[in-house]
């Protein structure tokens, strides 16, 4: 009998439908099989410790369908927010290294353009920078200061590749290095108009 009661609150629970019913089904069965035990323990039958038990069976549904149906599956939706677009940042940033390192090839075979194929390193580092600031943002962390980290490391990045630029194709190595001294002056706003 207590088989049948099991079965009939499961039935009872999937009826309802929702995500919170059916996870109530395991602590109902519980609570109604005690019910049912010390019902047998002081002298019912099974059959009727059975329909005693169920006797309310109108107001277990009732109540079963009271319950917040999605409060539970929104607050999951939301922890899980996070870890998804951590997830995805990570498949991008794996891409976008192996895009860059194939560009790397093809423009070093293909164009035979080594002397210059690295710098396209730098830009996929400022599009790691880029997905680690979006990752940051994403746990929650201060976004001025990530905004100024972010900054910071694309704007020494940049700076790198306009030098590399400027040497190589401009040939001007001996005034190139100014563009530090510009990075320099630029960093030093970053760090007032963006301060904590």
């Amino acid at each position: 009998m207590k088989n049948e009661l099991n079965k009939k609150i499961k039935e009872i629970c999937d009826s309802v439908g929702t995500p919170a019913a059916k996870q109530m089904a395991e602590d109902l069965t519980e609570n109604l099989d005690r019910q049912f035990d010390r019902r047998v323990a002081a002298g019912m039958s099974e059959l009727d410790a059975f329909r005693d038990v169920l006797r309310n069976v109108d107001q277990i549904e009732q109540m079963l369908k009271d319950l917040p149906s999605d409060e539970g599956n929104e607050i999951a939706e939301k922890a899980e927010r996070p870890k998804k677009l951590e997830f995805y940042l990570s498949k991008i940033s794996a891409v976008m290294w192996l895009g860059t390192t194939l560009l790397f090839f093809a423009l070093g075979m293909g164009l035979h353009l080594w002397k210059t194929a690295w710098l396209v390193f730098i830009w996929s580092a400022i599009g790691e920078i880029l997905l680690d600031m979006t990752k940051n943002i994403n746990r929650g962390k201060n976004e001025k200061k990530v905004i100024r980290e972010g900054l910071s490391g694309i704007l020494w990045l940049s700076t790198t590749i306009l030098f590399f630029l400027l040497g190589f194709y401009g040939h001007l190595w001996s005034t190139a290095w100014l563009v530090f001294i510009a990075a320099a002056i630029v960093q030093i706003l970053l760090g007032t108009f963006l301060n904590d």
